[in-house]
């Protein structure tokens, strides 16, 4: 199994987006052995109390200039960009980072950001599934004639060119889940609990049409004696569960070095591929740990 590691990117209101510590923790996950950093998406986050954000493909394109090696992930709101500024975004990022950039695309969530660019919430999910149809094009074939709502594309031919590039699909419902087995080259699910995922892969195995997809999980983690209360404020200060999804704080890992490889292990029995660890309130001290017990599971 393959672990990646969350990057801080965003933060609460009142922060400041630390990109020097977000560059830092790039290069401590590539020198312990991490598969991969990941980052989050939004263009609009609170209105009042507005969580600052630094856009997850410019938030990589720092980093890559400090790492060499570990792969670089994104979670993308991908209904809120056109497929052309998207393709350009991924073949560019992809580029000048020597092949390293891996996609996990959304249908999103927060409906403010779909009013303020023009596209409708109510069917985002179709909009994401014939984006992501003519994203894949867009980043490999070298003539793209199409006509998808208001754009006309006539003899497209973006370059640099972006094959290597999986596009997987973000999902924690049924309905999306199926999308991601007939559409992406793999599922990423976010907080969920091994039962749920290993329930998940088997609507991917069912309607995946005999392809072999990738699969990831991505869950909150801490080690230490308060990890549980770590792992619960840093998911209330943070993220926004759905109550209507399969999503679940008790997805997080916590404890001692040992209790945490041993979580982590439980996910690999349940057929996670990739496991994204999230480190709650993103502490230095904690990818050191994690790195020993990456390390330790190795072995």
């Amino acid at each position: 199994m393959k672990i990646g590691l969350a990057l801080e990117n965003f933060v609460p209101p009142g922060g400041k987006v630390d990109v020097q510590k977000m560059a830092k923790m790039a290069k401590m996950a590539e020198d312990l052995g991490f598969e991969s950093v990941w980052t989050w998406d939004h263009l609009l986050l609170g209105a009042k109390k507005v969580y600052p954000i630094i856009e997850p493909m410019t938030a990589l394109s720092y980093v890559s200039g400090f790492t060499s090696k570990i792969k670089l992930g994104t979670v993308y709101v991908l209904p809120l960009r056109t497929p052309l500024v998207a393709a350009k975004l991924v073949s560019s990022l992809n580029y000048i980072s020597g092949n390293r950039l891996m996609l996990t695309v959304v249908a999103g969530w927060y409906e403010r950001e779909f009013k303020a660019v023009g596209t409708n919430f109510a069917q985002r999910g179709a909009v994401l599934s014939d984006y992501v149809k003519l994203l894949r094009r867009l980043l490999r074939e070298n003539d793209v004639n199409e006509k998808l709502y208001n754009m006309t594309f006539e003899h497209v031919n973006i370059e640099p060119k972006a094959e290597s590039v999986k596009i997987f699909i973000g999902a924690y419902l049924e309905n999306p889940i199926k999308r991601a087995a007939k559409l992406s080259d793999g599922w990423m699910a976010y907080y969920y609990k091994e039962e749920d995922f290993a329930e998940g892969l088997k609507i991917i195995e069912r309607d995946s049409m005999g392809r072999a997809l990738e699969n990831s999980d991505m869950v909150p983690v801490y080690i230490g004696e308060d990890g549980r209360q770590k792992v619960y404020e840093f998911t209330k200060t943070y993220m926004d569960l759905p109550e209507w999804s399969k999503c679940s704080v008790e997805s997080g890992i916590y404890g001692t070095e040992k209790d945490v490889a041993e979580r982590i292990e439980s996910y690999r029995k349940a057929g996670v591929n990739r496991l994204v660890l999230i480190p709650a309130f993103y502490e230095i001290e904690q990818i050191e740990k994690l790195g020993k017990v990456i390390k330790e599971i190795k072995d």
